[in-house]
């Protein structure tokens, strides 16, 4: 075709059209002022995670158990004058869900120069029994943890309820956890609010190490805390506790601080040992008197040292613990809480566990474990004990599958006690009666979910 003048110039008009519809306007002179909106920000970081396991365990036993039934079970209970221990009909079974535990923890944006912030709250059922007929089916939540973490990777702090640092380590077991039989042989360390740091070296690949530390509230015997003046029931009336109501732990002016330094290599290996040390002042903050009536010092200082490690070789596990130290009711020494009474000084104790695990395959493993908690016979018995020494042993067969475990376990418990004896008229003698070696056993078989 012949491109003559008259088309060309229609040509050109045609393209500058298309040009000037696809160039972007100029706003209506009304919009012109009108700023910009920014565009949104992205939302920070929240991270929000629930775990934790229900639990469910039947159970059989033929002794009087504590420190109460089921998967509570640590010791046998002492007789007392009126109450001897069952020797017929005495099979008696049961059920329990207490150790169920719920974790929730929520981690925001970064603060304080890089560190993530994080909330940990976590709560079992072993709070107690519900009220009225039906209360072992209405059971009372129990706070476990809950802190306010600073994590700069390295570096974590943490403020508010956490584990003691001594207890590091518990034995396996199904129907054993939020109550582990290594408490009553060789663990010690409980819970308390205070301040948790942890300190981390090394590479994760390789052999590493942490360093962390505590302070805190120094514990004894609180049954209530502040406005609670009834702490220390098993004192004399001469020295009955605090009447403001303070425990004697917090009347000390001093807090309880322990150390732990752990070496691990993954999950192949890990060691670690921990000091402890707190201070009571068992004649309460309204006395000055460093010597009760009785003319034993009123103040009293706890001190714990253990150690414990733990190897897996193969499909073979070792694990053990031990403790030695003296007045250790607080840290759930002295077998399970026993706590001296201003009548007497330090009670002095030791106590170890060993267990052994084997998985014939990935789900299906049998565990053996043995322990014993000794405090001293002569201090234990000045200091009125009623518990002189316990020995645990128990075999767990298991299996499990992705997150669900299914267990039988067998535990026999072997308790010295100090009771007074019974004379043939009803009168209780003036000395003690000691009873080597009470004899307790319970067959569990519980079904655990973890999640």
């Amino acid at each position: 075709m012949k491109l003559t003048p008259r088309i060309a110039a229609a040509l050109i008009l045609a393209w500058s059209g298309i040009a000037q519809a696809q160039t972007p306007q100029s706003p209506p002179p009304a919009e012109q002022g009108k700023p910009t909106e920014p565009p949104k920000p992205t939302p920070p970081p929240v991270k929000f995670e629930f775990h934790g396991f229900v639990s469910g365990s039947v159970y059989a036993q033929d002794a009087n158990l504590g420190v109460s039934e089921g998967q509570h079970t640590l010791f046998v209970n002492a007789p007392t004058a009126a109450l001897r221990p069952p020797n017929t009909d005495r099979i008696v079974t049961g059920g329990d869900v207490r150790q169920s535990r719920f974790n929730f923890s929520l981690a925001g944006p970064q603060v304080f120069g890089g560190a993530t912030p994080k909330a940990v709250l976590e709560l079992d059922w072993f709070g107690g029994f519900g009220s009225g007929s039906f209360g072992s089916v209405s059971l009372v939540p129990r706070l476990r943890l809950a802190y306010a973490e600073l994590n700069w990777g390295k570096t974590r702090i943490q403020f508010g309820q956490n584990l003691d640092l001594s207890f590091a380590m518990a034995p396996a077991s199904l129907s054993h956890i939020a109550q582990p039989i290594g408490y009553g042989t060789g663990n010690i360390g409980w819970r308390r609010p205070g301040i948790f740091g942890f300190h981390t070296f090394g590479e994760k690949s390789g052999m590493n190490g942490e360093l962390a530390w505590e302070v805190g509230r120094s514990q004894w015997q609180d049954l209530g805390g502040i406005g609670n003046n009834t702490c220390t029931p098993n004192a004399p009336a001469a020295n009955s506790g605090d009447p403001y109501g303070f425990c004697l732990g917090n009347a000390s002016g001093l807090p309880a601080v322990q150390v732990r330094f752990t070496l691990a290599n993954s999950t192949m290996f890990s060691a670690f040992t921990t000091v402890h040390w707190n201070r009571v002042d068992r004649s309460g903050v309204n006395q000055n008197e460093t010597v009760s009536r009785t003319g034993i010092n009123s103040t009293l200082d706890v001190f714990a040292w253990n150690a414990g490690a733990k190897a897996v070789v193969g499909p073979l596990t070792v694990a053990a613990t031990g403790f030695t130290g003296k007045n250790l009711g607080p840290l759930v020494g002295s077998i399970v809480g026993q706590f001296t009474p201003i009548t007497a000084g330090d009670v002095h104790e030791v106590g170890v566990w060993g267990q052994l695990g084997y998985n014939f395959t990935k789900e299906l493993s049998l565990w053996g474990f043995i322990g014993v908690d000794k405090p001293d016979r002569k201090d234990a018995l000045a200091a009125a004990f009623t518990r002189l020494q316990n020995v645990t042993s128990s075999g767990m067969l298991q299996y499990r599958d992705g997150g669900y475990a299914i267990g039988l376990e067998y535990f026999h418990f072997y308790t010295t006690t100090r009771q007074p004896a019974v004379a043939a008229s009803g009168t209780t003698p003036a000395s003690p009666q000691i009873i080597e070696g009470l004899s307790g056993n319970q067959v569990v078989l519980s079904g655990n979910y973890f999640f």
